[in-house]
């Protein structure tokens, strides 16, 4: 299988910023793709690490419900790198990633509304760049007491994780925004039938293998907003059943 603090850090395309964020449908109903063209790997995959940083959510747990809607995420990381700039991501539902410096600190979330929500934490280099060894990934389901719409999330199914670019950057940065995301809950030897297609401002830039383990960057944005949207895809090009299936960030350009 493939694939985090109360600070708000710079990182990837600069502040991750709640405001900034257009999020996404939590859970399983994303619509499908209309294409019966299959389309190809642009980027083929490095193999996967079976070591590295490992990651634990320790609270909330798994099915866990609190009475308070200020959740505060606790999270054990082991096993790191020779980074000096190695630090974790710890997202709540489909909002921004927040870096997380000192793990030893919690990661507050404020107002979290009733009903269920998702945390996942996985450890990042100094470039903000995810592992991808399986054990720096983990993910955690919970519930905030009181009347509220839940959100659907299907704990079998696959998870895509939008880690980069962030929702914000400067016009340097803007030149060269890497692609970053994680795929969890799938075997090693499905991988093969995944992909992840990636468009801007509504159009098709690139179509990579759900197991990339390179490097990839968007092409120079222009001052502005920019929608980048990824989608978790079969090899025909069809929208795949799973949680986060797509996820679109309005990213700024300053």
């Amino acid at each position: 299988m493939l694939l985090l603090a109360m600070m708000k850090l710079p990182f990837g395309c600069g502040d991750h910023k709640q405001e900034a964020q257009k999020p996404a449908s939590l859970g399983t109903n994303a619509p499908v793709a209309q294409t019966s063209v299959a389309p190809q790997p642009q980027v083929k995959p490095l193999p996967v690490p079976a070591t590295g940083p490992v990651v634990t959510i320790t609270s909330p747990v798994k099915g866990e419900e609190l009475d308070s809607t200020d959740v505060g995420v606790f999270l054990k990381v082991e096993d790191w790198p020779d980074d000096r700039g190695a630090h974790a991501h710890v997202m709540l539902d489909d909002q921004p990633p927040e870096e997380v410096a000192d793990p030893a600190l919690p990661t507050v979330f404020r107002q979290v509304k009733p009903g269920l929500h998702v945390v996942r934490a996985f450890a990042c280099g100094g470039d903000h760049i995810s592992h991808k060894n399986p054990a720096a990934f983990a993910l955690v389901w919970f519930r905030v007491a009181g009347e509220g719409g839940s959100a659907a999330f299907d704990p079998p199914s696959p998870t895509l994780t939008f880690n980069l670019p962030g929702p914000a950057c400067s016009r340097a940065a803007a030149k060269k925004l890497p692609v970053d995301f994680l795929l969890s809950g799938i075997a090693m030897d499905d991988l093969a039938a995944w992909r992840v297609r990636v468009n801007l401002d509504g159009e098709q830039k690139l179509v990579l293998d759900a197991s990339n383990y390179l490097h990839v960057f968007l092409p120079p944005l222009d001052a502005g907003e920019h929608a980048v949207r990824l989608e978790l895809i079969d090899a025909h090009g069809r929208t795949m059943k799973a949680n986060f299936a797509w996820s679109e960030r309005l990213v700024r350009v300053r």
